[in-house]
């Protein structure tokens, strides 16, 4: 591989083009970074998979080509790229999910490191031990199961556990030559002083596993077969902490909710997504036995304008790197098929049968339209819409606990020269021109003032769409009141370059160009700053961007709610008032024969006269309505 000072200087992106070989692989998409000093290094945008690394990374750059905004954002970062054959498109696949969650590139899609959530882990010890953590991306070996988004239910299954399945609680021994507390009261079977044989050890810990991983029937069969074990070599003792660890299982699967499948052997997991600007979350309901046994939350930041549909895909190939192979259901119940589904099938056979080579099932992949299943679905897409609506919660929990890191973060961001404390922002509003309106909104110190909110109804672009001329008008209206107004730190406009130039001009025009003023577009949430031709990209979980988002959609509602307003009041009026003859019967007359106001306009005059109108009246309203 060239020499990364090599790449940097000589890269020829259409000779690279030409070598790239038509084979299955992994390739990488890397920025140029100027450094200190004349110093240049390489930044990781992306890393995709190919079934055909020629055709594949051609089509990034081929001249006409349609992109999505994301792509066409990173494409224009390109400097150089490289590349990683492999066998197969599977293995492509295999290298593609870990190479991502080793570099993390900014322009895939990553799954967030949810600390809310805890997980619970057996150590990778001669002893294992059973902890709880929020750490998994992974300080030491373990064998992760989780998260538990019901902190309490994950506590109890710990305390049955502890109870029925005693493993070791200490990382080093309290004593040289006793057990400590915890042997004697049951929690720990005491391996430090040999109480326990490792054989024995070694089978708590895999019925601990098959305990978190809801294979309870299974469970069941290899407690009854050590119990009847222990009976037979008169082990009485044993056997009766075998029946009590027995009926504690049962008492779970008592409590588990029950799933009427025609299969219930079947093993499946259920994926639901819901999403807003800021992010998704996607649910998996795990079905094991015909049991509801646990529910996964998920989450994905949508960064640079990515889809659901790119989200829910990566989520897959990424969740499932993680499970390990005897955990891999038989079924996936998607929300969204991905355009490699069969691959992901594919693979997880592949990864099942080298585990369980007699034993394993094909994967299925379904969307169900009828049945348990499709219910299933549902339940998952509306815990996935409830953790949404619970991280904006927090979100906005967090802005109004400490409105002035955001305040601080985005004058860092967009090196304003003060302390923002008071925001104005600006959005338009009308349909195809018609009663269009702006407002203005104020928030002082991270917090709305609706007291200081103003309205506008627009004069220079009434009857038209321009989005530009009204943008001009309302900023040199405000600031015609710089006098009894207070000076904002910083106006925000709803928008993109357009929007922005044109208040940028009316403020040039008023005086006050030295007004710190962007603008927020929607569509990838980029930041224009004046003089700057490439957009700013806060980090989509910042408090700064969340601040931006809270103002524009305030500014937003208040627009669309006085348009609304004006347009109710127009729409009041009818194209029959002030017309002589015209009266409130007339009126009535006209609307119950023609059945509308378009109809009437349309009518000829003999029409208008057939249905009851005297003859000057109709000459009268024809003209009107056909000048």
């Amino acid at each position: 591989m060239m020499p990364i000072h090599d790449r940097l200087q000589h890269f020829d992106i259409q000779d690279a083009l030409a070598r790239l070989p038509e084979k299955p692989g992994v390739y990488r998409m890397y920025a140029r970074i100027e450094g200190k000093k004349d110093q240049t290094r390489e930044k990781l945008l992306y890393i995709g998979k190919a079934k055909n690394l020629k055709s594949r990374v051609r089509s990034y750059f081929q001249k006409n080509a349609q992109h999505s905004a994301k792509n066409q954002l990173m494409i224009d970062q390109i400097h150089h790229f490289d590349f990683i054959v492999t066998e197969s498109e599977i293995e492509a696949l295999i290298l593609e999910s870990n190479l991502i969650k080793q570099n993390r590139p900014p322009y895939n899609v990553l799954l967030k490191d949810d600390k809310r959530f805890p997980w619970v882990c057996i150590t990778a010890e001669p002893y294992p031990r059973l902890l709880i953590t929020r750490q998994t991306h992974k300080k030491f070996k373990a064998r992760y199961f989780g998260p538990y988004s019901n902190a309490g239910a994950m506590y109890q299954t710990l305390k049955t556990l502890k109870k029925h399945f005693p493993l070791r609680q200490r990382k080093k021994p309290l004593f040289k030559d006793r057990p400590c507390m915890n042997y004697h009261i049951g929690t720990c079977p005491g391996p430090c002083q040999k109480k326990i044989t490792p054989d024995e050890y070694a089978k708590t810990v895999e019925q601990v596993v098959l305990f978190l991983k809801g294979r309870t029937d299974e469970l069941l069969q290899r407690i009854e077969s050590d119990m009847q074990e222990a009976s037979k070599a008169l082990n009485y003792e044993w056997a009766g902490k075998l029946r009590d660890r027995y009926q504690a299982v049962q008492q779970v699967m008592a409590h588990q909710q029950s799933i009427h499948l025609d299969n219930p052997a079947l093993s499946m997991d259920v994926i639901g997504l819901a999403q807003d600007d800021l992010r998704c979350h996607l649910m998996v309901l795990k079905v094991r036995q015909g049991k509801l046994i646990a529910s996964q939350s998920h989450e994905i930041p949508l960064r640079y304008g990515t889809t659901a549909e790119e989200a829910y895909e990566a989520f897959l190939n990424q969740y499932y790197t993680e499970v390990e192979a005897d955990d891999l259901p038989d079924e996936l119940i998607l929300q969204l098929i991905p355009s490699s589904g069969n691959l992901l099938a594919q693979w997880l056979d592949q990864r099942k049968q080298a585990h369980r080579p007699k034993k394993s099932k094909k994967t299925i992949i379904t969307h169900p339209q009828l049945g348990t299943k499709k219910e299933l679905l549902t339940m998952a897409v509306e815990n996935a819409r409830i953790a949404v609506e619970q991280s904006r919660l927090q979100d906005a929990s967090q802005l109004r606990s400490d409105p002035a890191k955001a305040l601080i973060e985005l004058q860092e961001a967009l090196g304003l020269p003060d302390y923002p404390s008071r925001m104005e922002c600006y959005d338009i509003s009308h349909i195809q021109g018609a009663y269009t309106v702006a407002s203005m909104v104020v928030f002082i110190d991270g917090q709305p003032d609706k007291s200081e909110y103003k309205r506008f109804k627009i004069q220079s672009a009434e009857g038209k769409p321009d989005d530009f001329k009204s943008m001009n008008e309302v900023i040199l209206r405000r600031f015609r009141h710089t006098d009894d107004w207070n000076t904002p730190n910083l106006l925000v406009i709803d928008g993109g370059k357009g929007q922005l130039s044109s208040a940028i001009k009316a403020l040039k025009a008023s005086g006050a160009e030295n007004q710190p003023i962007i603008s927020l577009a929607k569509r990838l949430e980029e930041v224009f700053l004046p003089g700057e031709s490439r957009p700013k990209l806060l980090p989509r979980d910042s408090a700064a961007l969340y601040l931006l988002q809270q103002i524009r959609d305030e500014a937003h509602r208040f627009a669309i709610t006085y348009h609304r307003k004006l347009r109710g009041q127009g729409a009041k009026k009818s194209i029959l008032d002030g017309i002589p003859g015209i009266g409130a019967k007339r009126k009535q007359l006209l609307l119950s024969h023609f059945g509308s106001l378009s109809k009437i306009k349309s009518a000829s005059l003999n029409a208008l006269i057939q249905a009851g109108l005297p003859a000057k009246t109709a000459e009268t309203l024809y003209s009107t309505l056909h000048p």
